[in-house]
């Protein structure tokens, strides 16, 4: 449990980093521009880019929490039993869309390797979106787990109460 604790810690701090880096570059190129009429060049595609790693790694630390969006109208209702069904099957089908779109972010992520472009300062467009197969694979990866777990858990009723991964599983 360390060792996933430690990941834990290493994700929230990466993605602190980035939300970091991209406010400290959008105020620096707010002063630039309008304190000294210049810029970064290449700021506006990087910031791009960080929205897009921000957006991404939000989302595995959301999947990690079981924090995604999700409408749950049928399983409040549910006994405990049935509600675990539900959270297998969901957990199921979103590993599923997870999976394919890690693979399809892949073979996007290949493309643009063999046919290379330039992001910003020189930095291929690939290593940019070298983070989309990366997430998609981290959260089909703990969806799945969530959907071996759930059916095991002592866990009373209630979403709130789902296995984190990692934490409170047998």
């Amino acid at each position: 449990m360390r060792g996933l604790r430690a990941l834990h810690v290493v994700e929230d701090a990466i993605l602190v980093g980035l939300l970091l880096t991209m406010v400290v570059l959008a105020v620096a190129q707010i002063v630039l521009r309008n304190g000294f009429d210049g810029g970064f060049l290449w700021a506006e595609s990087f910031l791009r880019i960080l929205v897009l790693w921000i957006g991404l790694a939000g989302a595995m630390a959301a999947s990690r929490e079981h924090r995604h969006i999700s409408i749950d109208i049928i399983g409040r209702f549910l006994p405990p039993r049935a509600h675990k069904v539900v959270v297998v099957f969901t957990a199921l089908f979103t590993a599923g869309i997870a999976g394919a779109l890690a693979w399809y972010s892949l073979e996007f992520v290949r493309l643009e390797y063999e046919n290379p472009s330039t992001a910003f300062a020189n930095v291929p467009t690939w290593v940019c979106e070298s983070i989309m197969p990366i997430a998609f694979t981290v959260i089909m990866l703990r969806y799945l787990l969530l959907a071996m777990v759930t059916p095991w858990s002592k866990a009373p009723h209630g979403d709130s109460a789902l296995p984190h991964v990692g934490e409170g599983a047998p």
